[in-house]
């Protein structure tokens, strides 16, 4: 029971932390703050329009009073009074008071003259000792006379409070119809987003045979749902079309340098002259490095197409790989000068491809070595996660060149280094094709490559 709740709770915060839902959530808001106004207008309105009618009620009955004092006396005063109070209905409770000049009571259904000026024709609402409140006006009909004629506002209050029910039940009911509305509305419409999402992270991982589903509703989100399928295949066409110009290059390609080379080693055996022998040696091996250039350039190609693509790839044992390249990469160090060492966890696994870690390994650590003067010192540290660290105390990377040294024919200048600049491009290539990510920092001194899980960058 309280894991359904959990995940009730979790859906309800997921829904409002989107787009959709802070937008229904806003409309839940406004419609609250309209409800608000409204009341407030309408009882502003009733108020004042209640208070007016009682006002012109009172003021009628006490100048029909005072005509009746004018043409018929004191007597004929109390008589109508207390006619007009026999008379009164339940729901019209009216309240009259004739009185001394000091205040006591001759005639009527209130005891006390209150703090209002007869002289001045006052009018004020009063509280009777039973807790009534009470509209009232006074007049002085005399000097020995004076009169009070008032209304009982509880009709007026129990309108206000009928028409504060309504509105209350009418806001909690409207409010909760937005409410229902905007979370089912919102719950449809993320779903609906959440495929377009999936169906882009599928495609974002290399599975372009994903299609996104219809809803059927011929709205936006349909209509960018049949843009998005028809991009899709129209890139999944241009990347197949891709891979076969690239096979197709790199056929037509090594043919010819294969035979360039088969003619130059035949040149080779004719030839007795060491200078004519030495420069066929050059071009064989010019031939030799634009076909290892080649092999780099497809494999970068091929490693970024297959992104995502967890064929081929499977269970590895990277402390295995690791020690096994730091063995080999330890006598070069040794020959170099360089003093190279190593700190391998033991047990560390992953899914991917052995030889594309083995050649990141081996295209880092102979960076490295390559960077690293005679007395500098190489490292090798393996992790669980996997995160892996080469460091060297080499002169290291200007920070401006630690993102593009992982771009094609990229190379730091005036370090003397030969090649085409393609080593860290298909290390990185080879990295992301099993779903890591590599990253240079600053050694203080040298230079400090880490490799680490995609997700976890």
């Amino acid at each position: 029971m309280g894991s359904r709740i959990s995940a009730a709770r979790r859906l309800t915060m997921s829904i409002f932390s989107s787009l959709f839902g802070r937008l229904s959530l806003i409309i839940v808001l406004v419609s609250v703050l309209s409800v608000a106004v409204l009341f407030a207008m309408t009882d502003w309105i009733v108020r004042t329009e209640t208070q007016a009618q009682i006002a012109r009620s009172v003021d009628t009955d006490i100048a029909g009073l005072a005509d009746i004092y004018i043409s018929g006396g004191p007597a004929e005063l109390r008589q109508r009074m207390a006619d007009r109070l026999e008379l009164q209905s339940p729901g019209d409770a009216r309240y009259y008071m004739l009185a001394s000049p000091n205040g006591t009571m001759i005639t009527g259904n209130i005891k006390y003259w209150p703090k209002l000026s007869a002289e001045n024709s006052e009018t004020g609402h009063i509280k009777l000792p039973d807790g009534k409140e009470v509209f009232a006006r006074t007049t002085q009909l005399n000097p020995d006379l004076k009169l009070l004629v008032g209304r009982d506002t509880a009709g007026q209050a129990a309108l206000l409070g009928r028409i504060r029910t309504a509105f209350l039940l009418a806001g909690i009911l409207l409010v909760l119809m937005f409410f229902i509305i905007g979370y089912y509305s919102t719950l449809r419409l993320r779903n609906r987003i959440g495929m377009l999402n999936d169906a882009f992270r599928e495609i974002g991982a290399g599975n372009l045979t994903t299609t996104i589903p219809l809803d059927r509703a011929g709205d936006e989100l349909d209509e960018l749902a049949q843009h998005s399928n028809a991009m899709i295949k129209r890139l999944a066409a241009l990347i197949a079309a891709h891979r076969d110009i690239s096979d197709h290059t790199a056929h037509e390609l090594r043919t010819p340098l294969t035979h360039l080379d088969n003619r130059l080693v035949a040149a080779m055996r004719q030839s007795e002259d060491d200078s004519h022998l030495e420069t066929l040696g050059r071009a064989r091996q010019d031939i030799r490095d634009i076909i290892a250039m080649l092999d780099s350039l497809l494999d970068i190609a091929s490693s970024r197409a297959q992104k995502g693509d967890r064929a081929g790839l499977s269970e590895c044992d990277v402390t295995e790989i690791a020690s096994e390249i730091a063995e080999l990469f330890s006598e070069s160090a040794e020959d170099l000068g360089i003093d190279f060492s190593t700190d391998i966890a033991s047990g560390v696994k992953m899914m991917a491809n052995p030889a594309h870690l083995q050649r990141i390994l081996s295209n880092l650590l102979d960076n490295a070595l390559k960077y690293t003067p005679r007395g500098g010192a190489v490292e090798l540290m393996l992790r669980p996660g996997p995160i892996i660290t080469v460091r060297d105390n080499g002169p290291g990377i200007p920070e401006h060149m630690r993102d593009r040294i992982f771009e094609r024919f990229v190379r730091i200048d005036g370090n003397g280094a030969k090649g085409h600049g393609l080593g860290l491009a298909l290390s990185q290539a080879l990295a992301e094709r099993n779903g890591l990510i590599i990253r240079c920092h600053d050694a203080q001194p040298g230079a400090l490559f880490e490799i680490r899980p995609e997700r976890s960058d």
